[in-house]
């Protein structure tokens, strides 16, 4: 079986001459936010704030591109401004290897969605949260780019008296791709 390796593969791929790079962090980051930005309803309910905003226009490549260090965020910092647009924050957690495993590696991708109070009602008594995770779920779920994708749950979020949402949890399930070789090592 290819995941059966000798003790000279796994010392070479994770001990002696390997070290975990948090490639993982860039590459899944990559992946989901280009994921968002082929995504024109996602795209239309973070961009608009008005309750038909599924039925307005599709956004064009200038104001999809606009979305990135807005809308969708991967440095978690909140905007806690009432005017400001609904937006998503993308983390990565809880980085554990798997048991028995020297190829895979557990990671968690936490997405806070939150928005004004004022722009959550959207038509036929839809909210703007909820709907901005299904969209998210359908992208993410069993089938994530990058490795398996898992949904652990999700949770309200309330921030303050102006700013709420919702927070939803992915496991994914990497391989490999989160190893470099240490540089300059020499092996006694």
């Amino acid at each position: 079986m290819a995941l059966l390796r000798s003790q000279a593969e796994k010392d070479n791929l994770f001990g002696l001459f390997s070290y975990p790079s948090f490639q993982i962090v860039e590459k899944t980051l990559e992946k989901v936010t280009n994921m968002c930005l082929v995504n024109d309803r996602l795209k239309r309910l973070l961009y608009y704030t008005d309750k038909h905003c599924l039925a307005l226009p599709k956004l064009n490549q200038e104001q999809s591109l606009s979305l990135i260090g807005t809308n969708i965020l991967i440095v978690p910092k909140l905007k806690v401004d009432p005017d400001t647009k609904p937006y998503i924050i993308f983390s990565l957690d809880d980085f554990v290897p798997e048991p028995g495993q020297t190829t895979f590696r557990s990671v968690l991708l936490s997405i806070d969605i939150l928005c004004d109070y004022n722009h959550w009602t959207l038509d036929d008594f839809k909210l703007r949260p909820y709907c901005i995770a299904g969209e998210l779920d359908s992208m993410i779920y069993k089938s994530f780019c990058s490795g398996i994708g898992r949904f652990v749950g999700a949770r309200q979020l309330v921030l303050n008296e102006h700013l709420g949402g919702c927070t939803v949890i992915y496991s994914l399930e990497t391989m490999l791709e989160d190893s470099a070789p240490i540089p300059n090592r020499e092996v006694e």
